[in-house]
């Protein structure tokens, strides 16, 4: 049989909505639990260069359950951070960000009056406007979001059962990046494919040591497992849903689980 690779185009003609759902939790010493819930809006436009802007505005559906105001100050500068628009490839891979100046006088006026609603908000809000004018940094941060990952993960793949070899990069909150190296097998549909991406990693020695600093857990190894489900619509050239679950172990038990959709 012939191989044919998928080549995932991301289109969003006019405007999209996705659903983002997110939970992580860490089982290190004492079990903590976080749970997110948003839609996120996409509006494209389309470059002389075939490049795409996309203006991405993250909207609340659920309340952000927190234990102190740190948490809360945080989650209101982040927020505050959006709309953001961002230049891609044909595909949707990101290439810079665009009009971010513009992005960060907005910010500015938005969070101008933190201070009157916490105490000490002004530290931190100066915190997060030094990395937010520095443009490469600020970036590099936010790609690291979960649904980040995903929304910007449209690798090509084989869809005649065989497998792709593909990576990665997911952030451990906290902890550092890791590479997830692995394979994507596709399942062709009536509509466009099924794919699903599975990867397994032993955890490289920096990150082991940054692990066993902040939590004081002591193990052999660890093994990182990530596991993709994505459904591609041909006809519309976008994606449908993609879903991610990440953990981590020690080889005994689960020690850190993030999951992800967008849907």
């Amino acid at each position: 049989m012939e191989e044919n690779r998928v080549k995932p185009f991301q289109k969003f003609s006019g405007t999209h909505i996705y659903h983002v759902d997110s939970s992580l939790e860490v089982q290190f010493g004492e079990k903590k639990g976080f749970h997110s819930s948003c839609k996120i809006n996409i509006e494209e436009t389309e470059n002389e260069d075939h490049t795409k802007n996309w203006l991405i505005e993250k909207l609340e559906d659920a309340p952000l359950p927190s234990e102190n105001s740190f948490m809360e100050i945080l989650h209101e500068l982040e927020q505050s951070s959006y709309p953001i628009e961002i230049q891609v490839d044909e595909k949707g891979v990101f290439l810079n960000a665009s009009n971010h100046h513009k992005n960060v006088e907005n910010w500015k006026h938005k969070t101008s009056g933190i201070q009157e609603k916490y105490q000490n908000a002004d530290l931190f809000r100066n915190q997060y406007l030094t990395v937010l004018e520095d443009e490469n940094i600020f970036y590099r941060n936010k790609l690291k979001e979960p649904f980040w990952n995903l929304l910007l993960f449209a690798p090509s793949y084989v869809d005649n059962g065989g497998k792709t070899h593909e990576s990665l990069t997911w952030n451990i909150k906290g902890i550092g990046d890791i590479e997830c190296t692995g394979t994507i097998i596709a399942e062709q549909r009536d509509y466009g494919f099924d794919a699903f991406f599975t990867s397994e990693t032993i955890l490289p020695d920096p990150i082991k040591e940054e692990i066993e600093k902040k939590y004081l857990h002591h193990a052999g190894q660890y093994k990182a497992e990530l596991h993709i489900q994505m459904e591609y619509n041909s006809p519309k050239k976008q994606y449908s849903k993609k879903k991610a679950d990440f953990v981590l172990s020690d080889g005994d038990r689960i020690l850190y689980r993030e999951t992800s959709s967008i849907i």
